[in-house]
């Protein structure tokens, strides 16, 4: 299959506005107001609601490329994308009215966690939930936040249910300190003994009748592992190219290290790409081929650092300067190989 060039998806000009700000994002610690207002006004939050809501409603495939694209223009901001914008899918998975209600603002933004860190008690219409969850992406941000309960207690064999609260329920804690990766804000997420309505909680077992397309079918395991892959293979390109537009004119004795890298790259796209839409096509039954999704994945993270480890030898002072944009792409990658999903550790 013929897999588009990541430069060829995203306007030039708007590939420039965002690396204009990845710097001030990164001493800021969150995003700029610009970088925010880019995600709002292209709609990119809203790629994973059901268009029945008025999401977009993006195919896998699609959405794919561009989140890679994202993430080549700058490591935190297609972060961000891809953890936020991912967590508009769970409008599909409550009911109709409270998803218009959540969701349906053009300025949504979703933050939240997967990692089941509180309890939820059953009382008369919903639950009380208390919590301290870690690395809520772009948490500042939200208008919702999302987060994995107990219930009952945290013993390994209680129920798990995923509940949705609004923004006044929620205390952040800034804990955020991290090698890159450092203007998504992944702060902590603390929760109090809240009520939450039933309705605001959910499994995703089965999508409601206003989310009847196949991105609903499709599993959010291997969805999950598709994005975050991806979003590592843009920030990988993005530091090959600084390396061939900065350091090579420099340094020549570099280029059969990066011609490698570069092959190695563009296979490791090929595989993965070739892997996923087939996947999307066979559709939710092909388990084999829904295992060979979290393959390429965890390959992605291998292909990502070889590259970026090969090359760092041959970078010099501004490869090491913490202040160079290489350097923070550099960082960037091997903070997000270290999310679960992604760790080359596990396959």
């Amino acid at each position: 299959m013929i897999v588009p060039e990541v430069s060829s998806i995203l306007p030039p000009d708007l590939v420039s506005r965002i690396r204009a700000e990845a710097a001030p994002a990164e001493r800021l610690g969150r995003l700029t107001p610009t970088l925010l207002s880019i995600l709002r006004d292209q709609g990119w939050l809203r790629l994973l609601i059901p268009a029945s809501v008025g999401g977009l409603e993006y195919a896998l495939p699609d959405l794919l490329a561009l989140q890679e694209a994202a993430s080549c223009a700058d490591g935190s901001f297609g972060w961000v994308l891809a953890l936020c914008g991912g967590a508009g899918f769970f409008a599909g998975f409550v009911e109709e009215g409270v998803a218009r209600s959540l969701f349906g603002s053009p300025d949504v933004c979703v933050a939240g966690t997967g990692f089941p860190a509180g309890t939820a008690e059953e009382v008369p219409g919903g639950f009380r939930v208390s919590g301290h969850w870690r690395y809520a992406s772009g948490a500042p941000h939200a208008t919702l936040f999302t987060a994995n309960c107990r219930v009952g207690d945290l013993s390994a064999d209680a129920p798990v249910r995923a509940v949705i609260f609004l923004p006044d329920q929620v205390s952040l804690v800034d804990g955020w300190r991290s090698l890159g990766l450092r203007a998504t804000a992944s702060q902590d997420m603390v929760v109090r003994d809240a009520f939450v309505p039933v309705a605001r909680t959910f499994t995703l077992d089965r999508p409601f009748r206003h989310a009847t397309g196949p991105l609903y079918r499709y599993p959010f395991l291997q969805q999950a592992e598709a994005v975050l892959s991806v979003t590592l293979l843009g920030m990988t390109r993005h530091f090959l190219d600084l390396f061939e537009a900065r350091i090579l004119p420099k340094f020549e004795g570099a280029r059969q290290a990066w011609d490698d890298a570069a092959a190695n790259l563009s296979d490791t796209r090929e595989d993965f790409y070739r892997v996923v839409r087939r996947s999307w096509e066979a559709g939710p039954g092909d388990t084999a081929l829904l295992a060979q999704v979290g393959n390429v994945a965890r390959g992605a993270t291998r292909t990502a650092l070889r590259c970026a480890d090969g090359l760092y030898p041959y970078g010099g002072m501004e490869m090491m300067r913490v202040d160079t944009e290489i350097n923070r792409v550099w960082r960037d990658i091997h903070t997000a190989s270290q999310h679960t999903l992604l760790s080359p550790l596990l396959g």
